[in-house]
């Protein structure tokens, strides 16, 4: 599968195409069971099944198995799988009546693709923009159409719904980090609690994964810590089942969280940095091409936030190693990426009573923050300094970041 291919079923997960207009079944079963946390065995068991043939179901080969109505309405019921990915109408689920397969995707039953690749491509604009540009332009993209999305969405049946729904959430996830950007916390979680609820009901373990991490972030930044590392907990489950860019991203997230929380236990404190690694080699050893979850896991991002749980735990001289590692992985293009490392590397300083050097990184770090209008990077900004000035208000480093905060911008 390319990272351009699309298709409708791409709403429930990443599935290669199988028979006819439907997805490999075999992967779709194999992925469903990993879903309720069983082992072969004992999907056979529950099936009344032998090993042998649930093993033959799942193979990569299998993409027609298998072809009586009645079985599959069995697995169906038994994985919770939406009975359209084993091509199966309602009424054959409920009535279980021995039809012939047919397709039932037809119609104004999916929704066009040319609509769905005008919306995934504002998605994937507005997403650049709010990596590489302002909050502002992001937002522009996306409310150009974000009103038409929501009515295409009360007014779709089936599978089509199921598609505006798939897309809806992943706007909603956009929606939360500007308006967590914009320090609107609680518009924030309320965009995220959409997502949450509209990638559980699709069950699309991507979509699960992607939006718990994002609302573990908004409590991240808003420090409740508990509560994002409950999300994150709750994430890593799906992240497993998910491909290596979200996975690894997860699991940074999972890291993160866990380092607020692990105060001076020496345990926790590896526990967290165990998670740092995982992500690290899913970086390294991973395949990185785009998922559609439009996160971003590379090399600087992962070791900014290592830096940060390092210097909680204080581990200075690591936190200071990890942000050289950052720095040389660090790509043009990725101005938020070059905001946080400057905050990090501002933040080790601090820690280590260099108060000059700590306002000179917060200055540079001030004028991306501005050309971006990004008032929650300011504000961190702020609070840091108020800190230097305590420490060293005779500084010229700290003199001359004073008069850049309290310039108009």
């Amino acid at each position: 599968m390319t990272k351009t291919d699309y298709y409708w079923w791409h709403t429930y997960g990443p599935f290669d195409p199988g028979e006819g207009q439907f997805p490999h079944i075999g992967q779709v079963i194999k992925h469903y069971r990993k879903l309720r946390g069983w082992e072969q065995e004992e999907l056979a068991r529950i099936l009344g099944w032998s090993l042998r043939y649930i093993k033959m179901l799942e193979s990569p080969k299998n993409k027609k198995m298998p072809e009586l109505i009645p079985r599959r309405v069995r697995i169906s019921r038994a994985l919770n799988i939406p009975p359209v990915l084993l091509g199966l109408s309602t009424i054959a689920l409920l009535e279980q009546q021995p039809e012939p397969l047919t397709e039932v995707i037809t119609g104004d039953l999916m929704a066009d693709e040319k609509i769905i690749t005008f919306y995934e491509n504002l998605l994937a604009l507005s997403w650049d923009f709010y990596y590489s540009s302002s909050v502002q332009r992001a937002a522009c993209t996306i409310d150009l159409c974000f009103s038409s999305l929501r009515r295409r969405v009360e007014s779709a049946r089936g599978v089509c719904k199921d598609q505006f729904e798939a897309l809806l959430c992943r706007f909603y996830q956009l929606y939360s980090l500007l308006e967590r950007d914009r320090l609107h916390i609680d518009e924030a979680l309320a965009y995220e609690n959409q997502a949450i609820e509209i990638a559980f009901h699709l069950r699309n373990t991507e979509l699960i994964a992607a939006s718990l991490l994002r609302r573990a972030r908004i409590y991240i930044q808003s420090r409740q810590f508990e509560p994002a590392y409950q999300d994150a907990m709750q994430a890593l489950p799906y992240a497993d089942l998910s491909r290596d860019p979200l996975k690894g991203k997860v699991y940074q997230i999972a890291g993160e969280a866990q380092a607020y929380l692990a105060g001076k236990s020496e345990r926790l404190q590896e526990r967290s940095l165990t998670y740092f690694n995982t992500a690290g080699h899913i970086v390294r050893k991973g395949r990185l091409e785009p998922d559609g979850s439009f996160v971003r896991l590379d090399i600087t991002s992962l070791y900014i936030e290592r830096a940060k749980a390092l210097t909680l735990f204080g581990r200075y001289d690591e936190a200071a190693h990890a942000l050289l590692v950052a720095r040389k992985g660090l790509k043009p293009g990725l101005p938020r990426w070059q905001i946080n490392l400057l905050l990090e590397e501002a933040r080790v300083h601090y820690a280590l009573q260099q108060y000059s050097d700590c306002a000179l990184f917060l200055l540079r770090a001030l004028k991306i923050v501005r050309a971006l209008d990004l008032p929650m990077k300011e504000e961190r900004i702020r609070s840091t300094f108020l800190q230097c000035k305590e420490q060293a208000p005779n500084e010229p480093h700290v003199f001359a970041l004073e008069q850049a905060l309290t310039q108009k911008k």
